[in-house]
């Protein structure tokens, strides 16, 4: 008779068996029925377990986020924050309490008007690396960078 201590072994052996000949696409056939001696896993058989696992977690494709529009992060809080962020150009911009104003995006192009006591003004947007920056800003003509479809659709 069989000791539970033996049958556990075999059974665990042949499921290594059945993962492994999964991974390397050969068969194996379940051991016969009958008085046998467990066969003994070698230290071969022991290695390719480990890389045969790691490489079928590895192969789980994961689900990638789609690619938010960058246009959606080009709020009025975002973009002000952006500009006091440039010190040099904040300095020089004259900037009333109600901020930046009718903002307009195509991506990766930014562009908001602003008011102020004299004459108001614009600034330009561009992202990088998923920041928006400040390219310029004032009364000038500012979208001489952008090219001219886009700057049809926001610089006005």
């Amino acid at each position: 008779m069989y000791s539970l201590r033996r049958v556990a072994g075999v059974v665990t052996i042949v499921g290594a068996a059945a993962i492994l000949s999964a991974c390397t696409g050969q068969q194996v056939s379940p051991p016969a029925a009958g008085p046998t001696t467990a066969p003994t896993t070698t230290p071969a058989a022991t290695t390719a377990a480990v890389p045969a696992q790691a490489t079928t977690s590895a192969q789980v494709a994961k689900p990638t986020p789609a690619k938010a529009n960058p246009c959606a992060t080009a709020t009025k809080a975002t973009l002000e924050a952006a500009l006091k962020a440039d010190k040099e150009l904040s300095g020089a911009l004259i900037v009333d309490s109600k901020g930046l104003q009718r903002i307009k995006c195509v991506a990766p192009w930014a562009f908001a008007h602003f008011s102020n006591e004299i004459d108001g003004g614009s600034v330009l947007f561009t992202q990088r690396n998923g920041t928006w920056i400040p390219v310029g800003g004032g009364t000038g003509e500012l979208c001489e960078k952008v090219p001219a479809a886009i700057a049809k659709q926001i610089c006005y």
